[in-house]
Protein backbone atom coordinates (compact mmCIF):
# COMPACT_ATOMS: atom_id res chain seq x y z
CA UNK A 1 0.00 0.00 0.00
CA UNK A 2 1.61 3.63 -0.66
CA UNK A 3 0.76 5.81 1.51
CA UNK A 4 1.16 9.87 0.35
CA UNK A 5 1.23 12.69 2.82
CA UNK A 6 -1.71 14.98 2.23
CA UNK A 7 -1.37 18.50 3.30
CA UNK A 8 -4.40 19.98 4.72
CA UNK A 9 -6.01 22.59 6.43
CA UNK A 10 -5.82 20.78 9.87
CA UNK A 11 -2.21 19.67 9.16
CA UNK A 12 -1.26 16.40 11.48
CA UNK A 13 -4.90 15.74 12.19
CA UNK A 14 -6.15 15.92 8.81
CA UNK A 15 -3.42 13.66 7.79
CA UNK A 16 -3.79 11.31 10.93
CA UNK A 17 -7.65 10.74 9.88
CA UNK A 18 -6.90 9.47 6.01
CA UNK A 19 -4.33 6.82 7.73
CA UNK A 20 -6.82 6.11 9.86
CA UNK A 21 -9.26 5.88 6.80
CA UNK A 22 -6.69 4.13 5.04
CA UNK A 23 -6.22 0.85 7.47
CA UNK A 24 -10.02 0.40 8.16
CA UNK A 25 -10.39 0.28 4.69
CA UNK A 26 -7.47 -2.48 3.90
CA UNK A 27 -8.60 -4.43 7.18
CA UNK A 28 -12.26 -4.60 6.03
CA UNK A 29 -13.24 -7.83 4.22
CA UNK A 30 -14.17 -7.87 0.30
CA UNK A 31 -17.70 -7.93 -0.31
CA UNK A 32 -17.82 -10.16 -3.16
CA UNK A 33 -18.28 -13.73 -4.10
CA UNK A 34 -14.96 -15.11 -2.95
CA UNK A 35 -15.25 -14.20 0.41
CA UNK A 36 -16.93 -17.31 0.54
CA UNK A 37 -14.10 -19.12 -0.82
CA UNK A 38 -13.96 -22.96 1.20
CA UNK A 39 -10.24 -22.92 0.62
CA UNK A 40 -10.40 -26.47 -1.00
CA UNK A 41 -8.38 -25.84 -3.62
CA UNK A 42 -4.61 -24.86 -3.06
CA UNK A 43 -1.62 -23.68 -4.45
CA UNK A 44 1.84 -23.54 -3.77
CA UNK A 45 5.40 -22.08 -5.02
CA UNK A 46 8.48 -23.73 -4.56
CA UNK A 47 11.63 -22.29 -6.47
CA UNK A 48 14.91 -24.48 -7.85
CA UNK A 49 16.79 -21.57 -5.80
CA UNK A 50 16.51 -17.63 -4.76
CA UNK A 51 20.04 -17.37 -5.34
CA UNK A 52 21.26 -17.28 -8.47
CA UNK A 53 25.06 -16.38 -10.05
CA UNK A 54 25.42 -12.35 -11.01
CA UNK A 55 27.09 -11.38 -14.11
CA UNK A 56 25.69 -14.31 -15.86
CA UNK A 57 22.65 -16.23 -17.53
CA UNK A 58 20.67 -18.02 -15.43
CA UNK A 59 18.39 -21.12 -15.45
CA UNK A 60 16.07 -22.26 -13.11
CA UNK A 61 13.04 -23.96 -12.28
CA UNK A 62 9.58 -22.72 -11.04
CA UNK A 63 7.21 -24.96 -9.30
CA UNK A 64 3.58 -24.49 -9.09
CA UNK A 65 1.99 -27.18 -6.93
CA UNK A 66 -1.62 -27.99 -6.75
CA UNK A 67 -3.62 -29.89 -4.35
CA UNK A 68 -6.65 -29.70 -2.29
CA UNK A 69 -8.06 -30.18 1.34
CA UNK A 70 -10.73 -32.54 1.71
CA UNK A 71 -14.16 -30.47 2.36
CA UNK A 72 -17.45 -31.81 2.95
CA UNK A 73 -19.73 -33.72 -0.04
CA UNK A 74 -21.87 -31.03 -1.47
CA UNK A 75 -24.78 -31.71 -3.84
CA UNK A 76 -22.60 -31.11 -7.43
CA UNK A 77 -23.59 -28.64 -10.32
CA UNK A 78 -25.57 -30.12 -13.89
CA UNK A 79 -23.49 -32.11 -16.01
CA UNK A 80 -23.19 -31.55 -19.78
CA UNK A 81 -21.89 -34.39 -21.07
CA UNK A 82 -21.11 -35.72 -24.55
CA UNK A 83 -20.26 -39.54 -26.01
CA UNK A 84 -18.23 -39.83 -28.77
CA UNK A 85 -17.37 -43.60 -29.55
CA UNK A 86 -15.64 -45.03 -32.00
CA UNK A 87 -17.87 -47.23 -34.23
CA UNK A 88 -15.62 -47.87 -37.22
CA UNK A 89 -14.85 -51.55 -38.63
CA UNK A 90 -11.75 -52.32 -36.39
CA UNK A 91 -14.35 -52.16 -33.35
CA UNK A 92 -16.11 -55.18 -34.15
CA UNK A 93 -16.26 -57.99 -31.85
CA UNK A 94 -15.09 -57.29 -27.95
CA UNK A 95 -14.70 -53.14 -28.92
CA UNK A 96 -18.32 -52.62 -29.67
CA UNK A 97 -19.47 -54.94 -27.06
CA UNK A 98 -17.50 -52.80 -24.52
CA UNK A 99 -18.69 -50.09 -25.75
CA UNK A 100 -22.10 -50.68 -25.91
CA UNK A 101 -22.26 -51.80 -21.88
CA UNK A 102 -19.41 -48.29 -21.16
CA UNK A 103 -22.84 -46.45 -22.68
CA UNK A 104 -25.14 -48.02 -20.76
CA UNK A 105 -23.42 -47.31 -17.98
CA UNK A 106 -22.86 -43.48 -18.45
CA UNK A 107 -26.37 -43.10 -18.85
CA UNK A 108 -27.33 -45.07 -15.92
CA UNK A 109 -24.33 -43.25 -13.43
CA UNK A 110 -26.09 -39.82 -14.91
CA UNK A 111 -28.41 -38.08 -12.55
CA UNK A 112 -31.97 -36.94 -13.62
CA UNK A 113 -31.18 -33.61 -14.90
CA UNK A 114 -28.08 -33.99 -16.34
CA UNK A 115 -27.90 -33.28 -20.19
CA UNK A 116 -25.84 -36.11 -22.68
CA UNK A 117 -25.30 -36.26 -26.24
CA UNK A 118 -24.17 -39.39 -28.04
CA UNK A 119 -22.07 -38.89 -31.30
CA UNK A 120 -20.79 -41.99 -33.14
CA UNK A 121 -18.09 -41.84 -35.73
CA UNK A 122 -17.01 -44.00 -38.15
CA UNK A 123 -16.95 -43.42 -42.13
CA UNK A 124 -18.32 -40.00 -41.51
CA UNK A 125 -19.69 -38.77 -37.71
CA UNK A 126 -23.14 -39.02 -36.75
CA UNK A 127 -25.53 -37.54 -33.91
CA UNK A 128 -26.94 -40.55 -32.85
CA UNK A 129 -28.61 -38.73 -29.93
CA UNK A 130 -29.04 -34.95 -29.86
CA UNK A 131 -28.22 -33.39 -26.24
CA UNK A 132 -31.51 -33.59 -24.01
CA UNK A 133 -31.98 -33.58 -20.02
CA UNK A 134 -32.07 -37.07 -18.62
CA UNK A 135 -35.49 -38.27 -17.89
CA UNK A 136 -37.20 -41.61 -17.34
CA UNK A 137 -37.88 -41.51 -21.08
CA UNK A 138 -34.98 -40.14 -22.18
CA UNK A 139 -32.99 -42.65 -21.09
CA UNK A 140 -34.67 -45.51 -22.41
CA UNK A 141 -34.60 -43.94 -25.84
CA UNK A 142 -30.83 -43.43 -25.14
CA UNK A 143 -30.08 -46.89 -24.21
CA UNK A 144 -31.90 -48.45 -27.32
CA UNK A 145 -30.02 -46.18 -29.21
CA UNK A 146 -26.82 -47.79 -27.58
CA UNK A 147 -27.74 -50.96 -27.56
CA UNK A 148 -28.18 -50.90 -31.30
CA UNK A 149 -24.50 -49.76 -31.91
CA UNK A 150 -23.27 -51.20 -34.92
CA UNK A 151 -18.84 -51.24 -36.23
CA UNK A 152 -18.18 -50.41 -39.88
CA UNK A 153 -16.49 -47.93 -41.80
CA UNK A 154 -13.47 -46.06 -40.99
CA UNK A 155 -12.43 -43.63 -38.45
CA UNK A 156 -13.45 -40.19 -38.80
CA UNK A 157 -12.64 -39.13 -35.40
CA UNK A 158 -12.09 -35.74 -36.04
CA UNK A 159 -15.95 -35.32 -37.37
CA UNK A 160 -16.90 -36.91 -34.04
CA UNK A 161 -14.85 -34.40 -31.92
CA UNK A 162 -15.73 -31.80 -33.22
CA UNK A 163 -19.64 -32.75 -33.09
CA UNK A 164 -19.39 -33.27 -29.80
CA UNK A 165 -17.46 -29.59 -28.77
CA UNK A 166 -20.72 -28.27 -31.09
CA UNK A 167 -23.15 -30.00 -28.48
CA UNK A 168 -21.45 -28.66 -25.38
CA UNK A 169 -21.24 -25.42 -26.59
CA UNK A 170 -24.99 -25.61 -27.32
CA UNK A 171 -25.56 -26.10 -23.59
CA UNK A 172 -22.46 -25.12 -22.02
CA UNK A 173 -23.75 -24.71 -18.24
CA UNK A 174 -20.93 -22.02 -16.21
CA UNK A 175 -22.01 -23.23 -13.43
CA UNK A 176 -21.67 -27.16 -14.15
CA UNK A 177 -19.51 -29.72 -15.56
CA UNK A 178 -18.93 -29.44 -19.29
CA UNK A 179 -17.52 -32.75 -20.30
CA UNK A 180 -16.51 -34.74 -23.46
CA UNK A 181 -15.82 -38.44 -23.50
CA UNK A 182 -13.98 -39.54 -26.83
CA UNK A 183 -13.10 -43.43 -27.20
CA UNK A 184 -11.63 -44.49 -30.25
CA UNK A 185 -9.43 -47.46 -31.16
CA UNK A 186 -7.64 -46.59 -34.26
CA UNK A 187 -5.85 -44.19 -36.62
CA UNK A 188 -8.14 -41.21 -37.17
CA UNK A 189 -8.70 -40.12 -41.06
CA UNK A 190 -7.20 -36.29 -40.19
CA UNK A 191 -5.45 -35.72 -37.31
CA UNK A 192 -4.74 -32.59 -38.07
CA UNK A 193 -7.42 -31.22 -37.04
CA UNK A 194 -8.01 -32.77 -33.81
CA UNK A 195 -5.59 -30.86 -31.65
CA UNK A 196 -7.29 -27.65 -32.85
CA UNK A 197 -10.51 -28.57 -31.89
CA UNK A 198 -8.88 -29.59 -28.30
CA UNK A 199 -7.58 -26.23 -27.98
CA UNK A 200 -10.89 -24.08 -28.43
CA UNK A 201 -12.23 -26.85 -25.91
CA UNK A 202 -9.71 -26.44 -23.29
CA UNK A 203 -9.83 -22.42 -23.74
CA UNK A 204 -13.74 -22.95 -23.53
CA UNK A 205 -14.12 -24.88 -20.10
CA UNK A 206 -14.70 -28.39 -22.10
CA UNK A 207 -12.52 -30.98 -20.71
CA UNK A 208 -12.01 -33.79 -23.04
CA UNK A 209 -11.29 -37.18 -21.51
CA UNK A 210 -9.52 -39.31 -23.98
CA UNK A 211 -9.57 -43.84 -24.06
CA UNK A 212 -7.23 -45.08 -26.46
CA UNK A 213 -8.50 -49.13 -26.44
CA UNK A 214 -6.68 -52.05 -27.64
CA UNK A 215 -3.27 -51.57 -29.39
CA UNK A 216 -3.87 -49.92 -33.10
CA UNK A 217 -4.64 -46.44 -31.96
CA UNK A 218 -2.20 -43.39 -31.91
CA UNK A 219 -1.22 -42.85 -28.16
CA UNK A 220 0.70 -39.55 -28.66
CA UNK A 221 -2.28 -38.07 -30.53
CA UNK A 222 -4.61 -39.14 -27.79
CA UNK A 223 -2.73 -37.66 -25.12
CA UNK A 224 -2.42 -34.85 -26.46
CA UNK A 225 -5.82 -34.00 -26.91
CA UNK A 226 -6.54 -35.03 -23.84
CA UNK A 227 -3.63 -32.48 -21.91
CA UNK A 228 -4.59 -29.56 -24.65
CA UNK A 229 -8.11 -29.17 -23.17
CA UNK A 230 -7.00 -29.83 -19.77
CA UNK A 231 -8.50 -33.49 -19.39
CA UNK A 232 -7.33 -36.73 -18.63
CA UNK A 233 -6.24 -39.71 -21.19
CA UNK A 234 -6.60 -43.53 -20.41
CA UNK A 235 -4.92 -46.22 -22.31
CA UNK A 236 -7.17 -49.60 -21.85
CA UNK A 237 -5.61 -52.77 -22.93
CA UNK A 238 -8.92 -54.98 -22.99
CA UNK A 239 -12.15 -53.90 -23.89
CA UNK A 240 -13.16 -56.00 -20.55
CA UNK A 241 -11.21 -53.08 -18.70
CA UNK A 242 -13.46 -50.12 -20.49
CA UNK A 243 -16.30 -49.72 -17.81
CA UNK A 244 -14.52 -50.33 -14.92
CA UNK A 245 -12.46 -46.77 -16.36
CA UNK A 246 -16.23 -45.24 -17.94
CA UNK A 247 -17.24 -45.86 -13.66
CA UNK A 248 -13.95 -44.13 -12.41
CA UNK A 249 -14.04 -41.00 -14.62
CA UNK A 250 -17.83 -40.49 -13.84
CA UNK A 251 -17.14 -40.81 -9.95
CA UNK A 252 -14.81 -37.88 -10.87
CA UNK A 253 -18.05 -35.83 -11.52
CA UNK A 254 -19.18 -35.83 -7.55
CA UNK A 255 -15.73 -34.74 -6.41
CA UNK A 256 -14.88 -31.43 -8.63
CA UNK A 257 -13.94 -28.91 -6.21
CA UNK A 258 -13.08 -26.17 -9.29
CA UNK A 259 -13.78 -26.12 -12.62
CA UNK A 260 -12.60 -24.63 -15.79
CA UNK A 261 -9.51 -24.39 -14.14
CA UNK A 262 -5.67 -22.29 -16.37
CA UNK A 263 -2.63 -20.44 -14.55
CA UNK A 264 -1.54 -17.84 -15.97
CA UNK A 265 2.33 -17.36 -15.86
CA UNK A 266 4.05 -13.90 -16.51
CA UNK A 267 7.76 -13.87 -16.42
CA UNK A 268 9.54 -10.27 -14.54
CA UNK A 269 11.49 -7.65 -16.64
CA UNK A 270 14.66 -9.95 -18.35
CA UNK A 271 13.02 -12.96 -17.65
CA UNK A 272 12.24 -15.64 -20.45
CA UNK A 273 9.79 -18.56 -19.90
CA UNK A 274 12.16 -21.35 -21.75
CA UNK A 275 8.95 -23.76 -21.17
CA UNK A 276 6.00 -24.89 -19.38
CA UNK A 277 7.30 -28.72 -19.28
CA UNK A 278 5.28 -30.69 -20.78
CA UNK A 279 3.70 -27.88 -22.30
CA UNK A 280 3.54 -24.38 -23.81
CA UNK A 281 6.91 -22.32 -24.95
CA UNK A 282 7.22 -18.33 -24.83
CA UNK A 283 9.34 -15.71 -24.02
CA UNK A 284 6.13 -13.98 -22.55
CA UNK A 285 2.72 -14.46 -21.05
CA UNK A 286 1.82 -17.88 -21.11
CA UNK A 287 -1.28 -19.80 -20.45
CA UNK A 288 -2.10 -23.24 -19.21
CA UNK A 289 -5.57 -24.98 -18.88
CA UNK A 290 -5.80 -27.25 -16.26
CA UNK A 291 -9.84 -28.56 -16.77
CA UNK A 292 -11.87 -29.27 -13.46
CA UNK A 293 -9.68 -29.88 -10.32
CA UNK A 294 -11.50 -32.37 -7.95
CA UNK A 295 -11.17 -34.22 -4.47
CA UNK A 296 -7.20 -35.76 -4.43
CA UNK A 297 -6.18 -34.07 -7.22
CA UNK A 298 -2.32 -33.12 -7.21
CA UNK A 299 -0.01 -31.55 -10.27
CA UNK A 300 3.04 -29.57 -10.50
CA UNK A 301 3.61 -27.09 -12.91
CA UNK A 302 6.99 -26.94 -13.92
CA UNK A 303 8.21 -23.75 -15.34
CA UNK A 304 11.80 -23.04 -16.53
CA UNK A 305 13.11 -19.92 -16.45
CA UNK A 306 15.77 -18.57 -18.44
CA UNK A 307 17.48 -15.11 -16.46
CA UNK A 308 19.63 -12.38 -18.13
CA UNK A 309 22.69 -11.38 -16.73
CA UNK A 310 22.47 -9.16 -13.30
CA UNK A 311 24.59 -7.01 -11.47
CA UNK A 312 25.39 -8.76 -7.91
CA UNK A 313 23.32 -7.85 -5.14
CA UNK A 314 20.06 -7.17 -6.84
CA UNK A 315 16.67 -8.67 -6.15
CA UNK A 316 15.18 -9.88 -9.60
CA UNK A 317 11.15 -10.59 -10.10
CA UNK A 318 11.00 -13.70 -11.97
CA UNK A 319 7.20 -14.79 -11.53
CA UNK A 320 3.31 -13.94 -11.32
CA UNK A 321 1.21 -17.03 -11.43
CA UNK A 322 -2.16 -16.77 -10.83
CA UNK A 323 -4.49 -19.64 -10.98
CA UNK A 324 -8.18 -19.32 -11.71
CA UNK A 325 -11.03 -21.44 -11.41
CA UNK A 326 -15.01 -21.50 -10.81
CA UNK A 327 -15.26 -22.43 -7.51
CA UNK A 328 -17.77 -25.75 -7.33
CA UNK A 329 -18.87 -26.43 -3.57
CA UNK A 330 -20.07 -22.81 -2.07
CA UNK A 331 -20.53 -21.07 -5.96
CA UNK A 332 -18.49 -18.96 -4.33
CA UNK A 333 -17.56 -17.59 -8.31
CA UNK A 334 -14.04 -16.95 -10.35
CA UNK A 335 -11.41 -17.74 -7.55
CA UNK A 336 -8.07 -16.91 -7.73
CA UNK A 337 -4.30 -18.38 -6.72
CA UNK A 338 -1.32 -16.13 -6.78
CA UNK A 339 2.10 -16.74 -6.31
CA UNK A 340 5.30 -14.74 -6.63
CA UNK A 341 8.59 -15.95 -7.29
CA UNK A 342 11.85 -14.10 -6.74
CA UNK A 343 15.12 -14.31 -6.33
CA UNK A 344 18.12 -12.10 -5.70
CA UNK A 345 22.09 -12.56 -6.98
CA UNK A 346 25.37 -13.30 -5.91
CA UNK A 347 29.18 -13.66 -7.29
CA UNK A 348 29.46 -16.30 -4.24
CA UNK A 349 29.14 -19.70 -6.15
CA UNK A 350 28.68 -21.55 -2.27
CA UNK A 351 26.04 -19.85 -2.01
CA UNK A 352 24.00 -19.99 -4.96
CA UNK A 353 24.97 -24.42 -5.05
CA UNK A 354 23.99 -24.34 -0.91
CA UNK A 355 20.49 -22.31 -1.48
CA UNK A 356 19.60 -24.99 -4.36
CA UNK A 357 16.73 -27.43 -3.27
CA UNK A 358 16.40 -31.61 -3.93
CA UNK A 359 13.11 -31.76 -4.33
CA UNK A 360 12.77 -28.69 -6.85
CA UNK A 361 15.56 -30.51 -8.86
CA UNK A 362 13.55 -33.98 -8.77
CA UNK A 363 10.38 -32.70 -9.34
CA UNK A 364 11.56 -30.52 -12.52
CA UNK A 365 13.91 -33.72 -13.37
CA UNK A 366 10.62 -35.82 -12.97
CA UNK A 367 8.83 -33.88 -15.65
CA UNK A 368 11.46 -33.28 -17.99
CA UNK A 369 11.87 -37.00 -18.13
CA UNK A 370 8.26 -37.65 -18.52
CA UNK A 371 8.35 -34.82 -21.28
CA UNK A 372 11.18 -36.09 -23.42
CA UNK A 373 9.51 -39.81 -23.35
CA UNK A 374 6.44 -38.38 -24.73
CA UNK A 375 8.09 -36.13 -27.63
CA UNK A 376 10.33 -38.80 -28.41
CA UNK A 377 7.63 -40.87 -28.85
CA UNK A 378 5.52 -38.18 -30.79
CA UNK A 379 8.63 -38.27 -33.13
CA UNK A 380 9.01 -41.74 -33.76
CA UNK A 381 5.49 -41.72 -34.99
CA UNK A 382 6.35 -39.35 -37.77
CA UNK A 383 9.65 -42.26 -38.46
CA UNK A 384 12.16 -39.67 -37.30
CA UNK A 385 13.72 -43.14 -35.37
CA UNK A 386 17.72 -41.36 -35.05
CA UNK A 387 16.78 -38.22 -33.57
CA UNK A 388 14.41 -40.50 -31.47
CA UNK A 389 16.42 -42.48 -29.70
CA UNK A 390 18.81 -39.98 -29.35
CA UNK A 391 16.40 -37.99 -27.35
CA UNK A 392 15.67 -40.91 -25.63
CA UNK A 393 19.25 -41.94 -24.50
CA UNK A 394 20.10 -38.38 -23.44
CA UNK A 395 16.97 -38.02 -21.38
CA UNK A 396 17.26 -41.33 -19.97
CA UNK A 397 21.34 -40.05 -19.24
CA UNK A 398 20.66 -37.30 -17.60
CA UNK A 399 17.87 -38.78 -15.33
CA UNK A 400 20.14 -41.33 -13.94
CA UNK A 401 22.41 -38.72 -12.79
CA UNK A 402 19.79 -36.47 -11.33
CA UNK A 403 18.74 -39.57 -9.13
CA UNK A 404 22.25 -40.14 -8.08
CA UNK A 405 22.07 -36.61 -6.59
CA UNK A 406 18.44 -36.79 -5.48
CA UNK A 407 17.60 -40.62 -5.11
CA UNK A 408 14.65 -41.61 -6.90
CA UNK A 409 13.13 -44.86 -7.49
CA UNK A 410 10.42 -43.15 -9.54
CA UNK A 411 12.69 -41.21 -11.70
CA UNK A 412 15.35 -44.58 -12.65
CA UNK A 413 12.04 -45.80 -13.87
CA UNK A 414 11.30 -43.22 -16.34
CA UNK A 415 15.17 -43.49 -17.00
CA UNK A 416 14.34 -47.08 -18.04
CA UNK A 417 11.77 -46.82 -19.86
CA UNK A 418 13.53 -44.28 -22.13
CA UNK A 419 16.38 -46.77 -22.87
CA UNK A 420 13.69 -49.44 -23.46
CA UNK A 421 11.60 -47.60 -25.72
CA UNK A 422 14.82 -46.64 -27.83
CA UNK A 423 16.31 -49.84 -27.99
CA UNK A 424 13.06 -51.27 -29.78
CA UNK A 425 12.95 -47.98 -32.31
CA UNK A 426 14.27 -49.26 -35.96
CA UNK A 427 17.53 -47.86 -36.89
CA UNK A 428 16.73 -45.70 -40.14
CA UNK A 429 14.47 -43.32 -40.46
CA UNK A 430 11.14 -43.56 -42.18
CA UNK A 431 10.47 -42.01 -45.56
CA UNK A 432 9.81 -38.32 -44.43
CA UNK A 433 6.25 -37.71 -44.38
CA UNK A 434 4.10 -35.14 -45.41
CA UNK A 435 3.21 -32.35 -42.94
CA UNK A 436 -1.21 -31.72 -42.56
CA UNK A 437 -2.12 -28.76 -43.50
CA UNK A 438 -3.36 -26.22 -41.12
CA UNK A 439 -6.74 -26.59 -40.25
CA UNK A 440 -8.87 -22.92 -39.82
CA UNK A 441 -5.04 -21.14 -39.47
CA UNK A 442 -4.07 -22.65 -36.50
CA UNK A 443 -0.04 -23.12 -37.22
CA UNK A 444 0.81 -26.60 -35.63
CA UNK A 445 3.93 -27.64 -33.87
CA UNK A 446 6.21 -29.81 -35.87
CA UNK A 447 4.83 -32.98 -33.58
CA UNK A 448 1.18 -32.52 -34.99
CA UNK A 449 1.81 -34.58 -38.56
CA UNK A 450 0.61 -37.33 -40.67
CA UNK A 451 1.78 -39.75 -39.09
CA UNK A 452 4.78 -41.92 -41.11
CA UNK A 453 3.93 -45.43 -41.96
CA UNK A 454 5.22 -47.67 -39.39
CA UNK A 455 6.91 -50.71 -39.39
CA UNK A 456 5.22 -53.56 -38.42
CA UNK A 457 6.09 -55.00 -34.98
CA UNK A 458 5.40 -57.20 -32.31
CA UNK A 459 2.41 -57.24 -29.78
CA UNK A 460 4.35 -57.28 -26.78
CA UNK A 461 6.70 -54.04 -28.41
CA UNK A 462 3.30 -51.89 -28.84
CA UNK A 463 2.17 -52.62 -25.56
CA UNK A 464 5.17 -51.82 -23.89
CA UNK A 465 5.22 -48.54 -25.47
CA UNK A 466 1.25 -47.51 -24.63
CA UNK A 467 2.51 -48.20 -20.86
CA UNK A 468 5.41 -46.55 -21.05
CA UNK A 469 3.37 -43.50 -22.41
CA UNK A 470 0.88 -43.56 -20.13
CA UNK A 471 3.57 -43.96 -17.13
CA UNK A 472 4.94 -40.32 -18.26
CA UNK A 473 1.44 -38.79 -19.09
CA UNK A 474 0.38 -39.63 -15.37
CA UNK A 475 3.39 -38.31 -14.30
CA UNK A 476 3.61 -34.79 -16.19
CA UNK A 477 -0.44 -34.07 -15.96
Amino acid sequence: MKIYVVRGPNGPTFLAFVLFALLVCACRPAESPGSRDPGAVTAEGLLGTPVLLANGESTVYAVVRLGTVSRAAQQRGPVNVALAIDTSGSMEGGGIDAARKSGQRVVDSLADGDRLAIIVYHTRAELLMESEELSTDVRIEAKKKIAALEARGTTAMGEGLDLALNQINEHFDPKGINRIVLLGDGIPNEPSRLEYTAQRAGERGIAITTIGLGLDYDEVLMGNIASTSGGRYRYVEAPEKLAAFFKEELGRFDMVYGRHASATLTPGPGVRIDGVVGGNSGSGATYVPLGDITRGDTRDIVVRLVVKPRKPGVPIELLDATITFDDALEEAGRLQRHIYFGAHTTTDEAEVAKAKRPDVELAAALAEASATTIRAMAMGKQGRYVAAREMLTKGSDMAMSQSKRTPSRELEKLAENMQTVAKDMPAADAPKPQPAPPAHGYEFSDDVMQSAPQPAEAPSVVKMRKEVHQQAVDQLY
